[in-house]
């Protein structure tokens, strides 16, 4: 049956059967919906679709009537009967049947195309099965919390995406994003609820987002120099690029305690220069320059376009006292920065 078809029959009949306590079973406008109902029902397993059942006589009937059934007067209370349960439609609570609860997931897996349903069809096997084995709608929700099947629906895409982060992030050569796909792929791995899942979820989330971020702030400091002198290179020696260039000649030993040979030892910038920014230096600039290696433009920049421009400025040097960042509220060698990225010494979160 039609899983669209089934919820709103199931609807039809739960409202139906709940009528029956208060009307009682003899109410003509209540039989003749029970009845109304139950053709549906028979036209629907037979392989009546939507539009088939939507457009009967007796889908609009039974609508109508199922209105009309509010404002029937209810029996004494001495004369009402208590509505019986029949299969899996109502109980004597009133509670809906598990049809009703599972139709949405239902809808869901009939609107996934191939690809998806190869990957997440174990998953709605598993709930279709639970949902067979359910008395009405509250066990249904009970058996799918209990049986975890919704906890792995959640968690294994996570999974996936996770592998998948990491090795596209092979060619991008970041730390922190290595780090963090490796520490979800763990993390995901031991939690053991949904509501854990979620909120390490949103955890990780947070903090990766000030380390990407301070990451890349952090290339484009340390990296000062070279991106100056790149300039000169890229856009000529206008007064503004070379007023740059000699600001940030002087600002770096003062400010970080570094010159251009400190950033080119650091081993996180190197990462990136040698596999982020070198690759990117089009074709014909290395031809034109007889240049065939990282270590061969950075030379030539310091050479032609560095240099140059600072012959008449004294001679900065490097002070380790001041060659320090701050990662976390704590303090760090400059040069240990790529460790710190592959595993930050983050701040413990605890939940009370």
């Amino acid at each position: 049956m039609d899983a669209t078809v089934k919820q709103i029959l199931d609807g039809f009949r739960f409202s139906v059967t709940n009528y029956t306590s208060s009307l009682g079973p003899e109410n003509e406008k209540l039989a003749r919906s029970k009845e109304l109902v139950e053709s549906l029902y028979a036209k629907a397993e037979d392989g009546a679709d939507m539009m088939c059942i939507s457009m009967d006589p007796e889908f609009g009937e039974v609508a109508t009537l199922i209105g009309e059934l509010a404002a029937e007067p209810a029996l004494p209370p001495a004369e009402r009967a208590s509505s019986t349960t029949e299969g899996n439609s109502a109980s004597d609570e009133g509670i809906p049947p598990a049809s009703i609860a599972a139709a949405g997931y239902h809808m869901a897996y009939d609107s996934m195309d191939s690809m998806t349903k190869e990957k997440q069809g174990r998953y709605y096997s598993r709930i279709f099965e639970l949902e067979e084995q359910a008395e009405n709608a509250v066990h249904f929700n009970t058996l799918l919390v209990e049986d975890g099947v919704l906890f792995e629906m959640s968690r294994e895409p996570l999974l996936e995406s996770a592998k998948e982060t990491l090795a596209q992030a092979e060619e991008i050569h970041s730390p922190t994003v290595d780090f963090q796909q490796q520490l979800a792929m763990k993390t995901f791995a031991e939690v053991e609820s949904i509501a854990d899942l979620e909120f390490q979820v949103t955890l990780m989330a947070e903090l990766s987002n000030v380390e990407h971020e301070w990451d890349a702030l952090f290339i484009e400091v340390i990296g000062l120099l070279p991106a100056c002198a790149q300039a000169i290179e890229a856009f000529g020696p206008t007064d503004d690029n070379v007023a740059k260039l000699r600001s940030s000649h002087r600002f770096m030993p003062e400010f970080m305690g570094i010159t251009w040979d400190e950033v080119f030892a650091d081993p996180r910038y190197l990462l990136f220069w040698n596999n982020v920014f070198w690759p990117k230096v089009p074709a014909g600039k290395r031809e034109a320059y007889e240049v065939n290696s990282a270590e061969g433009w950075r030379d030539l920049l310091k050479e032609k376009f560095y240099d140059p421009y600072v012959k008449d400025e004294p001679v900065p040097k490097p002070d380790t006292t001041q060659a320090h960042i701050r990662l976390w509220r704590n303090q760090y060698p400059v040069h240990e920065t790529l460790d710190l990225l592959n595993d930050p010494q983050r701040p413990v979160i605890e939940r009370d």
